[in-house]
């Protein structure tokens, strides 16, 4: 049976608290991050892109030096073209939006990114302050005239440590917003 991605969203979603309990909190932070990532890539693979992850590509040169490790979770392409590029977080605060920012112009700026590819920010729950969600949203456009998409799968709750994804009671602040899913699906069309 083929499940849809949201289907196998769902049922990893349902074995987080069991993962917690039996094997801990590392591992139940790792699997609610795979959770979003998993999500990506199977919606890119029923789209028929190719999502590719550790996709190094090198930054521009500045004085003679050019890193070569440049690269966030998702690199997707589209008939061997990259297309997009996306960051995938459980939630975003003002630390990680400040990293997957400052990633996106070195990417944009990069020679091995062709001109036309499109960012995004793909997570769970908003934990960032108002200042640094429209902060960073400008400054990534001030520096590549580009706007940065960000979807939040539960834009209905702010992340909260005290209702963890892994806890059980808390399962229904983690249901997809459908409306959320098909604006991202649509983005990637």
């Amino acid at each position: 049976m083929n499940l849809t991605p949201i289907e196998y969203f769902n049922q990893e979603l349902d074995a987080l608290p069991s993962i917690h309990k039996n094997s801990g909190g590392g591992n139940a932070r790792n699997a609610s991050g795979l959770l979003y990532e998993n999500l990506i890539k199977r919606t890119c693979n029923q789209l028929g892109l190719d999502a590719k992850k550790n996709d190094y590509v090198k930054t521009e040169e500045v004085n003679g030096y050019s890193l070569k490790n440049l690269q966030v979770d998702w690199h997707i392409y589209k008939n061997n073209v990259m297309r997009y590029l996306v960051e995938s977080k459980t939630y975003l605060d003002a630390c990680y939006l400040k990293r997957a920012t400052l990633d996106f112009i070195e990417l944009d700026q990069s020679p091995d990114v062709p001109d036309n590819v499109e960012y995004a920010i793909f997570a769970g729950q908003n934990a960032c302050g108002d200042a640094p969600f429209v902060y960073y949203q400008h400054l990534f456009k001030k520096f590549t005239g580009k706007d940065m998409k960000i979807f939040f799968l539960h834009p209905n709750h702010k992340r909260s440590s005290s209702r963890p994804i892994y806890k059980e009671e808390f399962r229904g602040l983690f249901n997809i917003d459908n409306m959320v899913y098909n604006e991202f699906i649509n983005w990637l069309n």
